[in-house]
């Protein structure tokens, strides 16, 4: 077996699930120089039950918290206000979302109050979980260990998903009497419903390699050594896309499952507009520029 960019023949027997081996369609492949070295991480913040850090354009936020990184009510209502302030930061082109620890994210701290703040809870996990998913930045799931409940509801709103092939998935919250209510249209969205519903009403564990079969995650991992090294690749692989043109183009995915043609019409009209990213970039290729990086363009 490969060390890296697993390709498993048959994870089918745990999940009762036959899928065929898909390749992964994200292999870097710029011409840009890596860094032999990656530029550190700078730690700009830490919070309670997380950490922020910033390389390069780059944000990430690594959870953080005893126990399998589980959401508390004061995490969820952060975490959602630094991605609303991320989005608007021109500054900012990608958010990094992984956990510290043998654990991505275990979902909902269930030693808390579960019972005296329901509407409170609820509010918090409906604005985190959008939060992510409406950000107009490329977002990044660095999955170091199991997703359990609201973990894979995270995974789920991200764009782009990496994941070490020992991380597995749960939903186990029916075993408890409970359902993930606020992530099952993000679930059924990205699994699809197939695989949602056996998810959900079953609570087994999902191994990484089905979902890697599956599509829902891009890259699989044998180690963390083997995924860091492929997250910086990647991450100097993603100077290319334009920023504008890179949040257009969610924008549009989102119109396209929703079929509002209007989005499209009107998106399609900005991005030909005379001081948009385009007229830039096709200057750049009509004079044989064959990668064009973003960073330094006066907006």
């Amino acid at each position: 077996m490969e060390k890296s960019h697993l390709r498993p023949q048959d994870y089918s027997l745990e999940f009762g699930i036959l899928m065929r081996t898909v390749p992964s369609y994200l292999n870097p492949r710029s011409t840009i120089p890596a860094e032999k070295h990656a530029e550190p991480w700078l730690i700009v913040e830490t919070g309670d039950g997380y950490e922020i850090s910033l390389q390069r354009g780059t944000i990430r936020i690594c959870l953080d918290r005893p126990g399998g990184n589980p959401l508390t009510l004061s995490m969820m209502r952060d975490i959602a206000v630094r991605f609303k302030k991320f989005s608007t930061d021109p500054s900012v082109r990608r958010i990094i979302v992984t956990g510290r620890g043998r654990y991505f994210c275990t979902g909902m701290d269930l030693k808390e109050d579960l019972l005296g703040s329901v509407a409170e809870r609820k509010a918090a996990l409906d604005d985190l979980f959008a939060s992510i998913d409406n950000c107009p930045k490329l977002t990044i799931a660095v999955v170091n260990g199991p997703a359990i409940g609201g973990g894979v509801g995270i995974v789920s709103v991200c764009d782009v998903r990496l994941a070490v092939s020992s991380s597995y998935f749960c939903l186990g919250e029916v075993r408890l009497g409970l359902c993930p209510a606020t992530i099952s249209k993000y679930l059924v969205r990205e699994l699809g419903p197939s695989l949602a519903r056996a998810a959900m009403m079953t609570g087994r564990r999902m191994p990484s390699q089905i979902l890697y079969q599956s599509g829902f995650l891009h890259v699989l991992e044998h180690d963390m050594a083997a995924l860091d090294k492929y997250k910086e690749e990647f991450l100097t692989d993603m100077r290319l896309p334009a920023p504008q043109a890179s949040a257009w183009c969610k924008e549009l995915v989102r119109a396209a499952i929703s079929a509002d043609d209007a989005t499209a019409n009107e998106i399609f009209t900005a991005m030909l507009g005379k001081d948009s990213e385009s007229s830039h970039g096709v200057e750049q290729f009509r004079k044989g520029v064959k990668e064009i990086t973003w960073e330094k363009l006066d907006r």
